[in-house]
Order: C-alpha cells, then structure tokens, then sequence
C-alpha cells in the first residue's frame, strides 16, 4: 500500500516536472540576475541568491531526464538552451567580481602621508608603549603591564599603548574629579594642525573614542584601555601626532583637559 502510494506520488511528481519543466530556467534566471547588482552592499544576499540559482540549475539535469524518458524533445532542448541562457547572469556575476577585485588592487595607491609630514628635526615627542605583556580576554580587554608615566603631572596623565598593529593603539586616561558627560580624543598632524581620521568607515575618531564619565569624582582612571585607529599614512612612516583629549560635560561647554605630541604611524587597509 505504501509502495503504491509512492508510486504514484512520484508519477505525479514527474508529470509536473514535465508540464512545468520552463520554472527551472526561469527560477534560475531570476536568482542569479540580483546578485550582479547587490554584491557591492550585501554580498551576504549575493551569496545565497546565487546559491539558490546554482540549485536550480543543478535540477535541470533529472529535468532533461524525465523530458526525454517522455519524448518530449522540442521541450528536451528548450530546457538545454534554457540552462545556458541561465548562466550568462553567472557569468555576469563572475566578471563583476573579478573586475572588483582588480579595480580595488590596481587602484591601492601607498599612502604618502608621513613621508609628506616628517618630524622636523628637534622637536619632542613620546613614543607609544610596545607591551609584550599586553594581552586580551573577554572579562577584562585588554590588559596591560603597569608602566612609568611619561609625564611630568601625576596627578593627571594620558598613556598611548601601540595596538596589535600598526597605526592602531590604545589610551589610558587618569584625571581628577569630573563632571559626567564623555570624554574623547582628537588628533592632529602636528606640523600642519591637519585633522586626523575624521572621516573614516567605522565613524569620526571622536566618536570611536568617547567614553562616558559617570561618578568620576576622584583621581584615577577615566577611561581606558580604549582602542583608536590612525589611518592616515602607512606602516613604518611616522611623523608626530598631536593628541588632545576632550571632555563634553552634560551640562556646559565641551573644553579640552590635556595634550601630548606622539609619534604615530597610520594603519594600511
């Protein structure tokens, strides 16, 4: 009984495969086209859709089976030219990839920032802590090995630690009592006072840099250890970095507490 109902469910099967064989060319079509367009943007959604039109195409083979078991051969090779007119958005696909790629490697220019912006010759600066100890786990961040301060005020210091490459660190800020609000930082090419990594994919440096101060009224940490990116420049070019910290209170006027003159290297991507 079972094995009859099988049968004739894949009689039934095969019989709306052949009446309907003109779906799998067209589902296939319809699934490979919108990926040539939304790669750029989602290419999550370029991958599945393209997904779902290599399925298609792979069921044109039993398809083309079962049209020619029932000698439907004008269909057979409607289906056939069907596939391969159903892979020209495949093909289109591949090529918009491809041209992708090697627009964005023949285009990648080095970054001649600081080899335009050397540090002239006398002026002081720090230098970020390389921390061999510095390490990461999920409860605390990052960690870091205590270290001297290098500056002269106690009382209120930044510290910049090099991060896990170049161009991107790390700052530590220890001050007095503060009003809540946030503190961030600001960074300026010292010789020419340009601005640095204001406008980038992840947001303004002041924004990936603000930290909110709430019941600060004692001397200590502020903030930190809290990540930042320099992307101006290359790895290896450094030229002097004027960082300066800001603190926007929730009521009153955003002021600047502190600055400190790094040389810094920028980030290639």
């Amino acid at each position: 009984m079972k094995t009859e109902r099988l049968s004739k469910l894949l009689a039934a099967v095969i019989d709306w495969t052949a009446r309907y064989w003109w779906l799998f060319p067209l589902a296939a079509i319809l699934f490979a086209i919108p990926p040539i367009f939304v790669i750029d943007g989602h290419a999550a959604l370029g991958i599945i859709l393209c997904g779902m039109a290599a399925l298609m195409l792979l069921l044109h083979v039993p398809v083309f089976v079962i049209l020619l078991v029932k000698k439907r051969w004008w269909q057979a090779v409607g289906l056939f030219f069907g596939g391969l007119i159903s892979l020209i958005p495949f093909v289109l696909f591949a090529f918009t990839c491809i041209s992708m790629f090697a627009a964005a490697l023949f285009s990648m220019e080095p970054d001649n920032f600081g080899k335009q912006h050397p540090i002239p010759e006398g002026m002081e600066y720090n230098i970020p802590i390389t921390d061999p100890d510095c390490r990461w786990n999920a409860t605390d961040g990052y960690m870091f090995t205590p270290v001297d301060i290098d500056s002269a005020d106690t009382a209120s210091w930044l510290q910049i630690w090099n991060g896990q490459q170049g161009g991107i660190y790390h700052y530590v800020l220890h001050w007095p009592a503060l009003d809540d609000g946030e503190v961030y930082l600001r960074c300026y090419e010292a010789t020419e006072n340009i601005e640095l990594s204001e406008d980038n994919f992840g947001g303004s440096l002041s924004r990936r840099t603000a930290v909110q101060v709430t019941g600060h009224d004692t001397l200590g940490p502020v903030c930190g250890p809290t990540q930042f990116t320099i992307y101006e420049g290359e790895w290896g070019d450094h030229y002097a970095v004027r960082v300066e910290v800001w603190h926007k209170p929730v009521r009153g006027r955003e002021h600047k507490l502190m600055q400190k003159t790094y040389r810094m290297e920028g980030w290639m991507r």
